[in-house]
Formats: C-alpha cells, structure tokens, sequence
C-alpha cells in the first residue's frame, strides 16, 4: 500500500507542479511518508517519474477500438483517447506535461506513442504511408488535449466528451482512411517504415 500511496502522489505531485518543481520531499508529503520511504521503495525521482506512469492506453484497448463496431473508426478512436486524457486522476497531464519540460519524461512519451500506439495500430491500418496517418491523428489529438487540460481554454474545457467525439471522429477517419493528398516520396518512406534504429 505504501508503494501505491507514493506513486499516486507522485502523479498528483508531477501534474500539478512539472517535473522540474516536483520534489521527492513534496511528494514524501503528499503521501503521508519519510522521503527515505520514497527512496527505498521507488529510488530517484526519474525511477519514481517512470513508475507512477503506467501507459493510458492499452495496446488491448486500441485493438478493441480498431475492431468495434460502434461508430466510426475516427470516433472509436476519439473516445478511446479522450476517455482516458480526460478522467479525473489520469496520468496524462504530467505524461505530456512534463514531456515539454524533461528528457526523461520526452523518452517516456516517445516510447508510449512509439510501442504503444505505433506498434500497435499500424500493423492493422492497410495503408503505405501507415504510421504518418497515425501521428497526425495522434497530433490532433494530443493538441485537443492540450487547449482543454493544460490550458484550459474554453469552451474546449468543459465541452460534453460525446459532442467532442461527434465532431473530432470525422476528422480523424480522414487521418487514418481518407485521402491525404500524395506524399513526396521520401516522405512516404520514413511514413511507411519503422523509426531509424529499430
């Protein structure tokens, strides 16, 4: 229980102050422990950053979203991710957050939409150019969750979950499916295969 209390305070801790400013003796207090405690069940404050952000999405969800049959693809996919950036408590405002401000945090990011996302949606999508329809999707949606948890802009801050996917999932269909206009070829190679090193 206390390495659960820790992680959830780091979370807390993470989103609300950014990676720089969150210190583990804050977190040590917002946990109720020893910042000794924090050391000997987590470590530094990268392993501790690492640990208390499980990935937000599934590959098992995405799946799922790619498969159903309720709505459109554009809207599945929408509802997915806006589900999960959007819920009380979601790990992905210090996710994305402290990803602007930290190597370390950037790394994890890029991993997540790298092996969690790429890896897992484009295999399925029967496109050439695959991976670059899903990044820009991504993109959208990531900006989208930007203007409404970080910045709070309204009216996107309290704009109805349902309205959103209504009017994001036509959009993201065309990212995935529609026509995108031809890529110049170089472009359409580096869309089309796995990043350099992998």
């Amino acid at each position: 229980m206390t390495r659960q209390a820790i992680l959830a305070a780091a979370r807390a801790a993470f989103a609300a102050d950014g990676y720089e400013r969150a210190t583990i003796r804050a977190i040590a207090a917002r946990a109720g422990v020893d910042p000794a405690l924090v050391l000997h069940h987590v470590g530094t404050k990268e392993e501790l950053f690492v640990a208390a952000h499980d990935f937000p999405i599934s590959p098992a969800g995405l799946v799922a979203a790619l498969s159903g049959n309720e709505g459109t693809l554009g809207e599945r996919v929408a509802r997915l991710y806006l589900t999960a950036a959007f819920t009380e408590g979601s790990p992905f405002q210090s996710l994305i957050g402290g990803a602007l401000t930290n190597t370390t945090a950037r790394d994890l990011f890029r991993q997540f939409i790298e092996r969690g996302i790429l890896d897992t949606i484009v295999p399925r999508l029967p496109a050439p150019d695959a991976r670059i329809r899903v990044l820009l999707a991504g993109s959208h949606l990531v900006g989208l969750f930007l203007m409404r948890r970080v910045l709070g802009v309204e009216p996107l801050k309290d704009a109805d979950l349902d309205y959103l996917v209504a009017v994001v999932g036509p959009t993201i269909d065309r990212y995935l499916t529609g026509d995108l206009g031809s890529l110049p070829g170089s472009a359409l190679a580096g869309a089309a295969g796995p990043p350099a090193g992998r």
